[in-house]
Parts: structure tokens; sequence; C-alpha cells
């Protein structure tokens, strides 16, 4: 896991705080670690629920639990990387920000990104998502480990179903499990294939325009 203070790897070494059964027969406790990187150190805390636990040793235990960061608040996502434009990164961050909060309005967050992406960058509009995502895949532009990856979302079901019309592309509909996180893991390779891989593309034409010119040769235009 990475840190979602520093963002480096780290080992998850937490330690378990059993506090109790509350309502809707779920119990809890409460996951606490320190960051490894020594350069970091700073707690990271997380509640852990589940149908079951073990009232003797005070852990939880079984398929059904599930944790929710809260502390840092936010998920342990890197905000999108300082060469992708401000609206689509501010989508992006704040659906990375509400993730553990609300997979819903993250994915609505994600599913309105990815859409600005496709008409914005591409110049594909259509009436809903679904259509704009195949219409995409089929300029056969993009690598296939991306188009794959698109192929999984465009049969999300509430994307099927609703084809997320134009004026309502950032609807809160039920999402699919782990539907949000994968929203978001798509995002990444898309702002990398249309903003960071772009910006170090001219950032090297610009390197050796400089040594041509510098050589009294023509830059290359």
């Amino acid at each position: 896991m990475k840190c979602p203070h520093c963002q480096v790897e780290i080992n998850p070494d937490f330690k378990e705080y059993y506090i109790g059964g509350y309502e809707n027969e779920m119990f809890y406790s409460v996951f606490y670690m320190r960051c490894q990187n020594p350069k970091c150190k700073s707690p990271i805390i997380t509640l852990g629920k589940s149908k079951q636990a073990d009232r003797g040793t005070g852990m939880l235990y079984g398929s059904s639990i599930t944790y929710q960061q809260i502390y840092p608040i936010g998920s342990n996502r890197a905000p999108a990387p300082v060469e992708v434009e401000s609206k689509f990164a501010e989508d992006y961050n704040e659906a990375c920000f509400v993730l553990p909060f609300s997979p819903k309005a993250s994915a609505a967050l994600s599913r309105r990104c990815l859409q600005n992406i496709i008409r914005l960058k591409e110049g594909i509009r259509e009436r809903n998502l679904k259509t704009e995502i195949d219409k995409l895949i089929a300029t056969n532009k993009l690598p296939s480990y991306i188009s794959d990856n698109l192929e999984i979302i465009r049969g999300f079901g509430n994307i099927a179903a609703h084809g997320m019309e134009d004026q309502v592309s950032g609807e809160i509909l039920d999402v699919e499990p782990n539907e949000a996180e994968f929203l978001l893991d798509v995002l990444e390779l898309l702002f990398d294939l249309y903003f960071v891989q772009a910006a170090k593309a001219a950032k090297m034409k610009a390197a050796l325009n400089q040594k041509l010119t510098s050589a009294g040769q023509k830059p290359i235009p």
C-alpha cells in the first residue's frame, strides 16, 4: 500500500483495537499504524466493521469486513499529475477525496471526468457516455490495455442501463463493487496517455530543437 500522507510504498502493519458491537448487528474495530518511511512516520487510522467478531481475541473476522480510512481524510490515491489540465484534475481529485465516504459520488465525478476527456480531447460527443466510449474505442487510437479497460467500464450496470444522458452525466447512481476505484484507475491511464506522455514528448522535441539551433541547423516544426 501507499502511505496516504507521503505516497511512499509501505507494508500494512495495522494494530487492531476492538471497540464493540453496535447498530445493525455490526462489530467495529479501529486499525492503527504509522508510516514506515523515516521522513514521514505519520499516523494512519482506519475503521473496520464486520458481521463477525471474536470477542475473546477482540478481532473482526469473516469475508464481510469493510474498511474506511478515517485519518487522514480521503483516499490514499495521489492527486492528478501536474500536467493534467485543471478542468479534468479537479473532478479526479475530488473523486479521490470522497471515495472512502461515498463511492457513488466518487463514481459520478469520475464518469463526468471521463466524458469530458472523450469530448474535449477527441471531439466525440454523443447522446450518452456508453455510446461515446464505443466511438472512442472504434477509433483504434488507444493502446489495447486502455481499450480493454474502457470495455469493462461500458459494461458496468449503471452505464449500460441508464446510458448517462447529457444532462445527467454526473448523476448519483448505485455503483457495482469496486467500480468507483476502477474508474479512477482508468482515468489515471488516460491522464498518462493524453497529458503526461504528451508533455514528455513535447519536452524531448524542445530539447532536440535547442541542440539543432545551437548547431546552426533548422529546428523541427
